[in-house]
């Protein structure tokens, strides 16, 4: 019957909310639901290339590779088992599993060699079921194709920080250089170093609000110390009933879900996580006192 339950064991896949409370899970040890073969899930998606003729010269000038959509297709088998019967597994694959005019769903994964669960994020774009001599004799073989928009594979566990914005006034006009930048204020951490544990970059999220005593922060700057790059917003000033968030992956700034890119300066740098390398990330504010909460997934290719 239809399971809601988090997935345990290798080979394990579902498709839904990605809470629990409305997915269907497939697959794994003894199932009436077995997955016989997972196409497009451990390779790399389709390249959309820059490439350029030479022309008159044999060749191509390379140009820049970027990943495209991936597309993940299941083959599965299903049967009767001693929880319930072939076309009660249909019914729910059917109803479980239906095409999306928009929107996405999670696709979560449970691959062996302690990977855990890891997800994915798409639409059903195929379902066939085959109706032929084994169907008659309670064995279907079905075909899933779910298109993913987004071609990373991401962990199924979010990792989230705070961390307080900086003081501002350790520097002081007219400078003397070199600048130095603290790392702590008042006991609260003004930075802290995150790692992607991914083989493959990940675009964290920010959420910005004013944290008490104060009753407005402006002037609040994101910067990766270890890149150089800034997310800056030097005319904007967030009241206490305030919060800005910052999506780098959709390049998306809101405040209290309000569109506010305009916001956000033009020397601003987008930034990533990249896998496997330290970042030390910090924030600022110009007046006020700032909190920032980061979140990410460690990504996979």
């Amino acid at each position: 019957m239809a399971s809601f339950a988090p997935l345990t064991q290798n080979y394990q896949f579902a498709f839904g909310d990605g809470t629990g409370s409305s997915q269907w899970v497939f697959g794994g040890p003894g199932a009436g639901v077995q997955v016989l073969q997972v196409d497009g899930l451990e390779g790399i998606p389709n390249l959309r290339t820059q490439d350029s003729s030479r022309g008159y010269m044999d060749g191509s000038f390379t140009g820049r590779d970027f990943l495209n959509a991936r597309t993940v297709t299941f083959t599965l088998q299903i049967m009767s088992d001693n929880t319930a019967s072939m076309q009660t597994y249909l019914a729910e694959l059917q109803r479980y599993l239906m095409p999306q005019r928009s929107g996405i769903n999670v696709l979560q994964v449970y691959l062996p060699g302690g990977r855990g669960v890891r997800r994915l994020y798409g639409r059903v774009r195929r379902r066939e079921i085959v109706v032929d001599p084994s169907y008659v004799y309670g064995r279907a073989i079905a075909t899933l194709e779910f298109f993913c928009p987004d071609p990373r594979i991401y962990s199924d566990a979010v990792t989230s920080n705070t961390i307080n914005s900086l003081s501002s006034t350790t520097r002081s006009y007219n400078r003397t250089y070199n600048l130095t930048y603290p790392t702590t204020v008042s006991g609260s951490s003004g930075s802290v170093t995150l790692t992607n544990q991914g083989n493959y970059e990940t675009w964290p999220s920010f959420s910005v609000s004013v944290q008490s005593p104060s009753t407005s922060c402006s002037g609040i700057v994101i910067s990766n110390f270890t890149t150089g790059d800034v997310l800056s917003f030097p005319n904007l000033t967030l009241g206490a009933s305030d919060t800005l968030v910052i999506d780098s992956d959709l390049r998306t700034v809101l405040v209290n879900s309000t569109p506010a890119r305009n916001t956000l300066s033009v020397d601003s740098r987008w930034f990533p996580l990249p896998p496997s390398t330290a970042q030390t990330i910090g924030l600022t504010a110009a007046t006020g006192t700032a909190s920032c909460t980061i979140t990410y997934r460690d990504a996979f290719i």
